[in-house]
């Protein structure tokens, strides 16, 4: 393992590769410019050369190596909201990595931004099992198009975008591992995105590190959902204050609360072996005499076998300070952690689409069965198909009791639990079955599909991305990875799946909504017609399928023909929901004594539905308007219209300013 630090650039970038050298170190970290500007300077051609003579005066000429990191400057926000500030967030960005471009260095350490909403509730505050909430969604997207706009602009660039997790203070995205992996399974380029680790971030977030187990644990879940051969840069720093604190404070290595089976158990893990390991622990003071960086880089070559400096009085009380609830937290997680570890279940959600690093402490290779077993699951199998439930479950646990490690089992028991429609158990036993076989196909597949009636949506794509690396032209896991994305509101990732699904059987309606759906999500509503059509061709149109053909139509303001779909929906399905589209299509057309008739039809059959009493309100608001304002029961009945939207749902604005704007 290469460990160095972040050392000073100032003076000259070069300044920083002779520090780490003259401490012994293998690695570096800096930052390139001033981090606290705006517009910072580029360096000088002067400088360029200084920077390779003193990289190739050390040995570290070749920038495959790793050996200099750049961390970017703490003003980057890509995700906020501001358009304005994420402007200057991107061009500041850029300046970064066209210096790492400049200077052949080949990780920039990047914070994931703060998405500046409202903060998580209490209960959420340090809910490390939870799926981004809307906030953070739309963060993670914000930051995704700035990366986006990025490697637009800068094609061709060697350097990776290397995403650190955070504690998780305020509003800041990050403090899960799911949060990072989904940030880079959304970019339209994920391989110039990997990932930089910060151990007192981890524990500051929550994940627990200070026993082996739990370390081990952590490690686990950091390999399950980003992937060890994605983790390009690790920060190695204690923590001053304990697990779950959401506090941000680095402490020396073992002067805090990571514990040493923190640092042991990353030095043992075959992936990071040649990966750059930076100290970001405080360069003031001496320890007896040496240089702290001196003092930390050797307490974790020795495996962290030394004993702790005496503790300041600070991080003594940091270190112990825990009230009760804070500690039971703690304790929830750490014991939440390991046993998710113990049964094989994976509940951190993300996404991450390629093949997690396989080593023998993570995955364990599948067990074959024997003659006997072999034939019990024969048995298991038929009385699945004639729907003998429980006594293929009875089958299967039978096996399992002699043979827990049996995949092929575990894959049957969450067969059963799927057609009792158990889906947290049938979950839990596909979860169990991929644990012992990664390359099971019906064990990923099924797991994914359990995720997905769940709703734990991040955590489905990522199995059926494993299901689909084993069998990239299976029909029903491009079909259901599609609809995931769909449910994300993801329509350009679930455009690449639909279309492959659509491929694989072309004449499927299913696809083809699919298809449709994603290009309708993606601005492409022409596009989306044209399936929907195929799709109303091959199968019997549906309410959904009119609908969305509806709305396609409206995008496209092809209003005449979306009249045409509402009729359909209306004969169909006749319910005020159905009524209300006809009513707008009509408005849109100008036929509103139809649209007027239409909404009156919705109202009539559910009174309480706002949004017809909102068109009956604007039908007779434009025939006020049109007859001059003098009509004063149109007014009023306008009026009585928009009123009675209101009792239903008071949070419209636009009704109320409308009401407002014309003195109803």
């Amino acid at each position: 393992m290469r460990i160095g630090s972040h050392r000073s650039a100032a003076g000259g970038v070069a300044n920083a590769i002779r520090e780490a050298v003259d401490l012994g170190l293998d690695c570096v970290q800096l930052f390139t410019a001033n981090q606290r500007q705006w517009k910072p300077r580029q360096p000088s051609a002067q400088e360029c050369a200084d920077w390779f003579a003193a990289l190739k005066n050390v040995g570290w000429s070749n920038p495959e190596d790793h050996r200099v990191v750049s961390h970017n400057s703490y003003l980057v926000n890509l995700a906020s909201p501001d358009m304005a500030a994420r402007k200057k967030s991107i061009a500041l960005q850029r300046s970064e990595l066209e210096r790492c471009e400049m200077l052949g260095i080949r990780l920039c350490v990047m914070h994931p931004g703060a998405h500046l909403s409202s903060k998580r509730s209490p209960q959420e505050k340090n809910n490390l099992l939870a799926d981004p909430n809307k906030e953070e969604l739309a963060g993670i997207k914000r930051l995704v198009s700035s990366l986006d706009q990025l490697h637009k602009e800068l094609p061709g660039y060697k350097v990776f975008t290397c995403l650190e997790n955070t504690v998780g203070a305020g509003t800041t995205l990050g403090y899960n591992f799911n949060q990072l992996a989904l940030a880079r399974e959304l970019v339209q380029d994920p391989n110039r995105i990997a990932f930089c680790i910060d151990t007192c971030h981890a524990v500051a977030a929550g994940y627990n590190m200070d026993t082996t187990t739990s370390a081990n644990a952590t490690l686990k879940l950091i390999d399950h959902h980003l992937g060890f051969k994605q983790v390009r840069v690790i920060h190695a720093n204690d923590s001053l204050f304990p697990c779950g604190s959401r506090k941000d404070r680095h402490a020396h290595i073992l002067d805090g609360a990571c514990g040493a089976s923190c640092f042991r158990s990353l030095t043992k893990v075959a992936a990071w072996k040649n990966v750059p390991v930076i100290l970001e622990t405080a360069k003031e003071g001496l320890f007896q005499g040496r240089n702290w960086d001196v003092v930390n880089a050797e307490r974790l070559r020795s495996g962290c076998g030394a004993k702790p400096s005496v503790k300041s009085a600070k991080a003594k009380y940091a270190a112990t300070r825990f009230s009760k609830s804070s500690a039971a937290a703690v304790l929830f997680f750490a014991i939440l952690i390991v046993f998710n570890t113990a049964c094989k279940t994976k509940t951190l959600d993300q996404i991450r689409g390629d093949t997690p690093t396989e080593t023998a402490t993570v995955f364990r290779g599948p067990t074959a069965p024997t003659v006997d077993e072999s034939v019990l699951l024969s048995r298991g199998k038929s009385q699945i198909d004639s729907g003998e439930y429980d006594n293929a479950l009875i089958t299967f646990q039978e096996i399992l009791q002699e043979n827990p490690k049996l995949p092929d089992a575990w894959v049957g028991v969450g067969q059963v639990q799927a057609l009792k429609k158990d889906w947290t158990q049938s979950e839990s036993a596909y979860s169990n079955a991929a644990e012992l076989d990664s390359g099971n196909f019906d064990a990923q597949f099924g797991r994914g599909k359990a995720l997905q009636v769940l709703n734990q949506l991040v955590d489905c794509i990522r199995a059926y991305h494993r299901a689909l690396l084993i069998r990239p032209d299976d029909f029903d896991a491009n079909l259901n990875m599609a609809t995931a994305y769909l449910q994300l509101d993801e329509g350009r990732s679930a455009i690449v799946f639909a279309e492959k699904a659509v491929k694989l059987k072309p004449d499927s309606g299913t696809a083809r909504i699919n298809l449709g759906v994603a290009y309708e999500l993606s601005g492409k509503p022409d596009l989306a017609i044209a399936q929907y059509e195929l799709a109303a061709e091959l199968m019997e149109p549906t309410p959904q399928l009119l609908t969305n053909l509806l709305n396609a139509y409206a995008q496209s303001k092809r209003y005449r023909e979306a009249v045409n779909a509402a009729l359909l929906l209306v004969k169909l399905a006749p319910r005020s929901n159905s009524y209300e589209r006809l009513g707008w299509a009509y408005f849109r057309v100008g036929d509103y004594e139809k649209s007027l008739a239409s909404y009156r039809d919705a109202v009539r059959i559910d009174p309480k539905h706002w949004p017809s009493w909102n068109g009956i309100g604007v039908n007779l608001l434009n025939a006020w308007v049109v007859g001059g304002k003098k009509d004063a029961f149109l007014q009023a009945s306008a009026k009585a219209a928009f009123e009675r939207s209101l009792l239903q749902n008071p949070e419209q604005p636009k009704v109320a300013k409308l009401i407002k704007a014309y003195k109803l």
